[in-house]
């Protein structure tokens, strides 16, 4: 059994509904599959009911940026089901503030004369930069999402707001509160490797396996996470685009999974 462990839906900022994403997990031959959607798990309900009556495993997750000594680290959180307390709060403040930044970034985009369709960007709830950039493409301001993010999302551009990041410390107590367990997402991004500060607060699991790491790399931290013996996750960090990798691209063995599975208890 083969698992992706980094999906994202229409419940934040991917492309295709949680559902419809569990058919093509299904279709693609994968065993077991984890939904991580960006500050929220509100997908996983479709997301799971599809998946279990295609006899897939299903997993609920969240993607959350986290702070970490000064650098955004991203948090990815796995659960047996939907998880509420400490953990639930944080994700529907996460949500809240992701509102109002939003609609912030189209304050800033008006005061440049660029209007856009407000009640569309904020009908998504975690609306984000790709949805404001996919918004900019349909009002014809630029020519793909690309241009929007150069131009005037990315940071230090005029419509760039900062968001609220939670400590890293708190995202993995507040993980294990509700009897999950948090790996550091992407891990070959960021320009220092903060293992010791995570590991000191509880980190669980290293994604050693993602479109940012090659072979060699992923080897790597395999070996890494066996050193300081952190369960092995990966995925496809799929969000349905063009150019993302074939879904069972990216995914973890089926020891993997079922180390994983073991810890979460299920």
């Amino acid at each position: 059994m083969q698992a992706d462990l980094h999906l994202h839906s229409t419940a934040s900022d991917g492309l295709i509904a949680p559902a419809a994403l569990a058919d093509a997990v299904a279709a693609a031959g994968l065993g077991a599959a984890a939904l991580t959607d960006h500050d929220t798990c509100a997908g996983f309900p479709a997301f799971a009911a599809h998946a279990a009556e295609a006899g897939v495993v299903p997993i609920c997750g969240a993607e959350i940026a986290a702070e970490e000594g000064g650098q955004e680290v991203h948090l990815l959180s796995y659960f047996r089901e939907m998880p509420g307390g400490a953990y639930g709060d944080l994700v529907s403040r996460l949500g809240a503030a992701r509102q109002d930044r939003a609609r912030e970034m189209l304050r800033r985009l008006a005061a440049l004369g660029i209007r856009l369709d407000e009640k569309e960007v904020l009908r998504h709830e975690r609306p984000g930069r790709p949805h404001i950039a996919r918004a900019l493409v349909k009002a014809g301001v630029v020519r793909d999402v690309s241009e929007a993010f150069t131009r005037l999302l990315s940071r230090g551009g005029p419509g760039y707001v900062s968001r609220y990041r939670p400590e890293a410390r708190d995202v993995i107590a507040f993980a294990h509160h509700q009897g999950g367990l948090t790996t550091l997402a992407h891990p070959r991004r960021y320009s220092r490797l903060p293992l010791l500060e995570l590991g000191a607060a509880g980190l669980d699991a290293l994604e050693a396996i993602h479109p940012s790491a090659d072979g060699p790399q992923t080897a790597e931290l395999r070996a890494t996470a066996a050193r300081l013996g952190l369960l092995v996750t990966g995925g496809s960090d799929f969000h349905g685009r063009p150019d993302d990798p074939p879904l069972g691209t990216y995914a973890v063995s089926g020891e993997e999974i079922l180390s994983l599975l073991r810890r979460l208890g299920a």
